[in-house]
C-alpha cells in the first residue's frame, strides 16, 4: 500500500462568519502542510458554525467564489481539503460538504432532502486515486449504513465523515463507526467540532479506525489534527496541536 497521511481537523468555528472561518481553515491547512497531510477533513458546518436554525441565511452554492482561497490552497499544497457548510441545491438548502481537489476541481456532497436516505442507486461521492481514494459521508447519522456500504462497494480506501457529536451521543456514534470499519474492512475518519456552540455541546474526540475496526487515534478536546498515517506496516496515529 502506498504511504498516505490523512487528518481530521478538530475545528472551532466562529458562528455565521464565513470570512473568519475561511481564514481559520487556512490555519489548519498550514499546520497540515507541515505534517505532509494528503487529505484534510473538517467537521460538518465548519464554515458557518453549528447553527442549524440559520442554514438558509448562510447557505452557498458549491461554486461560490468566496470559497476560492480553499481551492487555491488545495492546488498549492497538493492536498484534498473537505469542508462542511449548508449547500444551496436545486431542491433547496441541505447540510453538506465541498471537497477541494489538487487538480482544481470541486465535488459536493449533500444530505438528501428526502426522509428516506436508503434509496436505490444512492452513493456517496468518491474522490482520489486507487489505494488513496476517500468516500465522503457528511451530515449523516453514524447509524446510517447506506454511506459506508456504498463506500465499500465503490472500492474506497477510506470513509470520511464530518459531524457535530455531543457528549451524550458520542459513545453510540463511535460504536457504529467502528462497526462499519470492521464490517466493510474500511478505515473510517471522523472530524468533530472542537468547541460547543450555544446549546450544542461538542464531545470533541475526532478519531480514526483502521480496516479491522481498531482505533488508530482519538483526540481529546481543543483545536488539533487527529492524524492517521498508513505505511507498509499498517496504520498508526498521532495528535498534532494547532500551532
Amino acid at each position: 500500500m502506498p504511504v498516505w497521511n490523512v487528518a481530521a481537523a478538530q475545528y472551532g468555528a466562529t458562528p455565521d462568519d464565513l470570512e473568519s472561518n475561511i481564514s481559520h481553515h487556512l490555519d489548519f491547512v498550514r499546520c497540515a502542510v507541515r505534517e505532509q497531510i494528503d487529505l484534510l477533513i473538517f467537521p460538518e458546518l465548519s464554515l458557518t458554525g453549528f447553527n442549524i436554525e440559520n442554514h438558509h441565511d448562510c447557505a452557498l452554492p458549491f461554486t461560490d467564489e468566496r470559497l476560492n482561497p480553499l481551492q487555491n490552497a488545495a492546488i498549492e499544497h497538493k492536498m484534498t481539503i473537505v469542508v462542511g457548510l449548508p449547500l444551496r441545491c436545486k431542491g433547496g438548502v441541505s447540510p453538506g460538504s465541498v471537497g477541494f481537489l489538487p487538480d482544481g476541481s470541486r465535488v459536493a456532497c449533500c444530505k438528501p432532502l428526502s426522509s428516506d436516505i436508503d434509496l436505490p442507486g444512492q452513493h456517496t461521492p468518491l474522490v482520489g486515486l486507487h489505494n488513496r481514494s476517500v468516500a465522503m459521508g457528511f451530515s449523516t447519522g453514524s447509524d446510517e449504513e447506506t454511506w459506508p456500504r456504498s463506500a465499500a462497494e465503490m472500492g474506497a480506501s477510506l470513509y470520511a465523515t464530518g459531524k457535530f457529536i455531543n457528549e451524550i451521543s458520542y459513545q453510540n456514534d463511535e460504536m457504529y463507526l467502528q462497526r462499519w470499519a470492521r464490517k466493510y474492512n474500511l478505515p473510517v475518519l471522523l472530524a468533530n467540532h472542537a468547541f460547543s456552540t450555544g446549546k450544542y455541546r461538542s464531545a470533541g474526540r475526532s478519531a480514526c479506525w483502521d480496516d479491522r475496526g481498531e482505533l488508530v487515534v482519538r483526540a481529546d478536546h481543543g483545536e488539533l489534527l487527529a492524524v492517521g498515517r498508513r505505511d507498509e506496516k499498517g496504520w498508526h496515529g498521532e495528535i498534532i496541536p494547532l500551532r
